[in-house]
Order: C-alpha cells, then sequence, then structure tokens
C-alpha cells in the first residue's frame, strides 16, 4: 500500500510541475495539440482557462502530498480511504476521458489516458484487496 500511495503521489507531483508549464500558452499548445494529441480543440489560455489550471494544480499538489505524507503518518484507516479515494478519482477521470472521446473533443491521444488510468485503478484494487 505504502509504494502505490508514494508511487501516485509523486506521479501526481511531477504532474503538477507539468501543468505549471500550460501557464505558458505555447507550450500548453504543443503539448496537449501536437506532443500528445489528447485535444481537438486548439489550447488557449484565458482568464477563465488560468484560472481552471491553477485551480487543477492546487488541488493534484494538495492530493499528491496526502498521498505522499501518509505513508509516514502511517494511520492505516486513512491510507486505505486514500486509495479508495484514488481509484474513484480515476474510474472518474476515465468517464470524462469516454466523455471527451463520444463528444468528439478528444483525439488520438486521448487513448494513452485509459492506459495510464488503468494502471492506477488495477493496482490499487489489488493494495485493496
Amino acid at each position: 500500500m505504502d509504494n502505490y500511495l508514494l508511487a501516485l503521489g509523486w506521479w501526481n507531483l511531477i504532474g503538477s510541475v507539468t501543468m505549471l508549464g500550460f501557464l505558458n500558452e505555447s507550450f500548453g499548445k504543443n503539448m496537449l495539440n501536437k506532443w500528445t494529441k489528447i485535444f481537438k480543440k486548439e489550447f488557449t489560455l484565458d482568464h477563465w482557462s488560468r484560472f481552471w489550471l491553477l485551480w487543477a494544480i492546487s488541488l493534484n499538489i494538495f492530493f499528491a502530498l496526502i498521498n505522499i505524507f501518509s505513508v509516514k503518518w502511517g494511520y492505516a484507516e486513512v491510507k486505505i480511504f486514500l486509495v479508495y479515494s484514488d481509484i474513484i478519482a480515476y474510474l472518474g477521470f476515465m468517464i470524462l476521458s469516454i466523455w471527451g472521446l463520444k463528444n468528439g473533443k478528444c483525439d488520438t491521444g486521448i487513448y494513452s489516458v485509459f492506459f495510464i488510468f488503468s494502471i492506477w485503478i488495477t493496482w490499487g484494487i489489488l493494495v485493496i484487496i
């Protein structure tokens, strides 16, 4: 369980640093539209997208640190709760990705997230059982 929480925590912390790069519109366009081809619609950084991005980065950092520090705290109940929460969150991300595909908002790169999310969900379930 500790390895899962640490791995997922560090994964999300590194992801947050990457997301900070999206505050540069050119980097965001390259990452989301050109290199990974996750979104069909061109990435733009207006007032609301900047607000959403900062909100998402903040939450991601918070949950990353909770996962990482929970190992040090050593409370089994907290760790189990976090693993369940992580599984539910990644299932939610999976549903959002499916929705994006069905509505034509996502491009071919979105398929990579199904692979990544499946790994976190499967590992989390294996940790619980």
